[in-house]
């Protein structure tokens, strides 16, 4: 394990939340649910502007502690491998808990830059649609992605599912090209019942996918920290299947399910319980609980290259540690790489940091001798040598 560590336990503009048991409701519920936000609270002593200003200056985009950043991203949430290897798509999400529109780009592995992907609208012939036959098209002006899971269906056509939160439900794109050449098109869609709050998706081999419902996106903030607080589940793993529309997984009830990961068969799933810091495995027909293993806040999962599960934790102190809204620079709260053996879930922390260049990360993805990392809140993402 790689350890890296720094005294400065704060965010770009060199300040910490302090919150007490009496800050605000908005304020506590953006921090539980993974937001990295400052309202509502005070800041440590020296948090003058001038001081803001110098430490995001003294923030560079340069190789430290063994992360090497890409900057020129905004909240690059989520990650996955493109065909070929040669990039890696990028889901920059807007603000959490906003449902401001994002955008999906690339990262140039070899050139070590951001780049954007075209992204095709036009509805597709009824041939040609995936998702549920009478979902409506986007609103694009809205369209907010936050997790997703790019596969290779049966037909060998590439299939990627994203959580578009302006319209609260799940977008089907198609990823065509090859080498640096990419696109989108928009395939479909598919929208849970009731009052979703999705968090991430990942496909299954038969054409469905399973979602992290959250909570339900409109109940009050102070019923739902009431719940958390009670150790009350607010969330759910949603199941859908062509023809057959959502179901609940059995059992699947939980503390803010957050980032989840099907087994290659379709039969297993791999949830993320943010609130509940642990990492669950369940038989996908029964609910059936057939292992888990303790990690701090867990955020994403994915399954590597090496059949392995990657998952992000968050270290920092969910009520008392917290970056601003839209801060320049990057999120410096502490975060470790846990990787898990999914037949036995035992698992192990494989590198942990606090400080510059970049904190606060949302997905480890495993690819060409690297481990990549997001984040929900900052400028860049980064990579580490794989251990």
């Amino acid at each position: 394990m790689h350890t890296a560590t720094a005294t400065q336990r704060s965010c770009s503009s060199g300040r910490i939340g302090q919150r007490s048991a009496g800050a605000g409701i908005v304020g506590l519920l953006l921090l539980l649910a993974t937001a990295c936000s400052d309202e509502g609270a005070s800041t440590v002593a020296d948090a003058s502007p001038d001081a803001a200003e110098s430490a995001t200056a003294e923030i560079s985009c340069e190789a430290k502690h063994g992360i090497t950043p890409v900057c020129g991203f905004r909240n690059p949430e989520d990650l996955a491998v493109v065909p070929g290897g040669e990039m890696l798509l990028v889901s920059e999400m807007g603000t959490f808990l906003t449902d401001e529109p994002g955008t999906l780009s690339l990262l140039d592995i070899a050139g070590q830059q951001r780049r954007s992907i075209d992204i095709q609208w036009d509805a597709p012939a009824a041939q040609e649609r995936w998702g549920e036959a009478d979902c409506p098209a986007p609103q694009i002006s809205r369209f907010s992605p936050h997790g997703m899971h790019l596969m290779t269906r049966g037909d060998g056509r590439h299939q990627l599912l994203v959580v578009n939160h302006g319209d609260e439900r799940i977008e089907f794109f198609e990823l065509t090209g090859a080498d640096t050449d990419w696109r989108l098109h928009w395939r479909g869609c598919a929208t849970p019942p009731d009052d979703p709050f999705i968090n991430d998706v990942a496909g299954l081999p038969d054409g469905g996918f399973v979602a992290t419902h959250m909570w339900d996106k409109g109940t009050p903030f102070e019923d739902l920290v009431t719940r958390l607080t009670a150790g009350e589940p607010t969330g759910w793993v949603w199941h859908w299947q062509p023809g057959a529309g959502f179901r609940k997984v059995p059992g699947s009830d939980d503390l803010m399910p957050n980032g989840i990961a099907a087994s290659p068969d379709g039969k297993t799933i791999f949830v993320n319980i943010y609130m509940g810091g642990r990492t669950v495995r369940r038989d996908i027909q029964s609910g059936a609980l057939q292992g888990e293993f303790s990690v701090p806040s867990p955020d994403n999962i994915v399954f590597g290259a090496d059949g392995q599960l990657w998952v992000a934790s968050h270290l920092n102190d969910p009520i008392e540690e917290s970056c601003e809204q839209d801060h320049a620079g990057p999120c410096l709260l502490p975060f470790q790489v846990v990787r898990a053996d999914p037949d036995t879930m035992e698992a192990e922390v494989v590198f942990r940091h606090e400080g510059e260049p970049m904190g606060f990360a949302t997905v480890a993805l495993p690819h060409a001798g690297r481990v990549w990392l997001g984040t929900a809140s900052g400028d860049r993402l980064a990579s580490i040598e794989a251990p």
